[in-house]
């Protein structure tokens, strides 16, 4: 894996060779083995229950940086194209600049008061969605980003992304 900062410093000489593993990539469908690799280690942020539980502790993937930045080019894209053709619910909040969930709480909250105010009621369930997209169904996702007439090249790199992930 290479750190960051060697990809920063080689950037000149690096960029054109990256170009080229990324447009291959892509034309294959396919990300290149060695970036499925994750170096897993547990950070001291200790969420709860007993410091000494070793499963209180959260992981760390530490993935490669050339295939993040690719993931993260392919993001945008797919977010650039979801949003020109109008492919997304204006009640999707988070994920998308300018809509992220504290804009939706207050939003909500609003309505809450205004309907209160003129002597209605509210019945709410709170639901803990940590680690909600962890749980995403990848085939559903792709499905989708079919549906949605995302080109091949991006469907087949995303779904092989998300398969045989090793760790």
């Amino acid at each position: 894996m290479l750190h960051p900062r060697v990809l920063y410093e080689t950037r000149d000489v690096i960029a054109y060779p990256l170009f080229l593993i990324y447009r291959i990539s892509l034309q294959c469908g396919k990300v290149p083995a060695d970036w499925k690799l994750a170096e897993v280690t547990a950070i001291s942020l200790h969420k709860n229950g007993l410091k000494s539980d070793r499963l209180n502790y959260r992981p760390v993937s530490l993935t490669s940086i050339c295939c993040k930045i690719l993931a993260s080019l392919i993001r945008d894209h797919i977010m650039s194209y979801l949003l020109e053709n109008d492919l997304l619910s204006i009640k999707q909040y988070g994920f998308i600049k300018g809509r992220s969930t504290m804009l939706q709480l207050l939003r909500m909250t609003d309505k809450w008061t205004k309907y209160l105010e003129s002597g209605g009621q509210i019945d709410t369930i709170y639901s803990d969605f940590e680690n909600a997209f962890n749980k995403v169904l990848h085939r559903r996702l792709i499905s989708k980003l079919h549906t949605y007439g995302l080109h091949d090249t991006i469907t087949n790199w995303v779904c092989d992304f998300f398969s045989s992930k090793e760790v």
